[in-house]
């Protein structure tokens, strides 16, 4: 689970116009959706489905889909509690229902274990696309619903509407289990809620704060190292002839043109990722999800930005790239604002944002925001401040 917010998570952090926020990690470059892999760890969980509606809030549509969901009984006593994982901005991972500290309460407890994915995510497909027009129903106003509506038909079920409900989440989903006690008192009795947002604010430039002193926790030369070399790269980006060296220098997948602000803007914020999600996820033993990249360290950072023999610091932080590029096992690095935006119009189920990026940047554009902006002077990036004007002018939260 990730969605970005200190000192928990993000999953997802997202780039500042709408394209993440919070959390969810990034969609492009090193992405929390390719650090989190979707697998089978050997389980035998299988997949169950709910029937569940498809806008709680309007009584003449009687429309339904199914939600997937998944459920442990291997703890469970009679008479023992009910713990219901929230799903967040990305699909259920059934790894957690064998690993995680909320096993360790159900064993002590004798709880019934569920999980439940979130709608729109995952394989929990309300409806026949990811269009505008059905994203209307992506909310965490819904979602917490259909937690509700779950909670009360599988209570009555299973014979278990008079079990103590305990909701579990971490990020977003740690949001949504505190709301969903703050909303649905009568159904749940406590909830878990790790590292959980519980106010929306749109501009979030306290998170490249935190970077910085997490970088600094380790080198106190590091943050600093990284601000110039963030800095030089600006610099250089207002010269087309070094264009082709910059191309080189980070291994891109095409030709640097940096024509507007916005392609400036999210270059710089790529690169910068490679920090801010190292910082986010460090030393988190995320292992038994498949995570990929863990062990790439604050303490490795660090060490490349130090290390004198790679060059000036611009040389360190293209060295920084180049690393992450290879962990991910990336041929090149695609930071194009222009292939981004094409990626996320695409509007079908097997689209490449269908695994949570163009759900996600439409959550954040219409609820919460979360950008985590350069407008503080206490962290160490350059380049991608809060824009005037509609926050969602430059990305498709509408269609074009």
């Amino acid at each position: 689970m990730a969605f970005r917010v200190f000192p928990f998570c993000t999953f997802a952090y997202l780039w500042l116009f709408c394209v993440f926020a919070v959390g969810a990690g990034r969609y492009k470059s090193f992405a929390k959706f390719n650090q989190v892999q979707d697998i089978n760890r050997g389980g035998v969980f299988e997949e169950q489905w709910f029937s569940q509606k498809l806008d709680h809030f309007n009584g003449a549509d009687s429309r339904v889909w199914k939600q997937r969901y998944f459920i442990n009984e291997a703890f469970y006593k009679p008479g023992g509690p009910v713990f219901l994982m929230i799903g967040g901005e990305g699909p259920a991972n059934q790894a957690w229902m064998e690993y995680g500290a909320w096993l360790t309460y159900a064993k002590k407890l004798g709880a019934l274990c569920l999980m439940l994915e979130h709608r729109f995510y995952g394989k929990s497909h309300p409806t026949v696309d990811l269009s505008t027009d059905n994203l209307r129903f992506l909310s965490s106003r819904q979602a917490l619903a259909d937690l509700a509506h779950f909670r009360t038909v599988t209570a009555k079920n299973l014979g278990l509407t008079n079990r103590k409900w305990v909701a579990f989440g971490g990020s977003y989903p740690g949001s949504l289990a505190a709301w969903f006690r703050l909303k649905y008192p009568h159904l749940v009795y406590a909830s878990v809620a790790t590292s959980a947002p519980v106010y929306a604010t749109v501009n979030f430039p306290e998170y490249l704060e935190v970077v910085w002193r997490s970088l600094a926790s380790m080198n106190a030369e590091c943050p600093l190292l990284v601000k110039k070399a963030s800095d030089t790269l600006a610099e250089r980006l207002k010269d087309p002839k070094t264009y082709d060296n910059i191309t080189k220098d980070f291994n891109l997948c095409s030709k640097l043109q940096i024509q507007t602000e916005t392609d400036s803007a999210y270059f710089l914020e790529t690169l910068a990722g490679n920090f801010m999600d190292v910082v986010q996820y460090n030393e988190d033993n995320r292992g038994f999800e498949g995570a990929i990249g863990s062990n790439i360290t604050i303490k490795v950072l660090c060490g490349v930005m130090s290390d004198t023999s790679l060059g000036d610091p611009y040389d360190r932080y293209a060295a920084v790239a180049r690393l992450m590029m290879e962990t991910f096992s990336m041929k090149c690095l695609d930071a194009s604002f222009k292939a981004y935006l094409r990626d996320m119009t695409n509007t079908s189920w097997d689209g490449p944002a269908a695994g949570g990026g163009r759900q996600w940047v439409y959550q954040t554009c219409t609820e919460f925001g979360f950008y985590q902006s350069t407008d503080s002077p206490n962290q160490p990036f350059t380049g991608f401040p809060l824009p005037n004007g509609p926050l969602c002018q430059h990305v498709p939260c509408s269609e074009r």
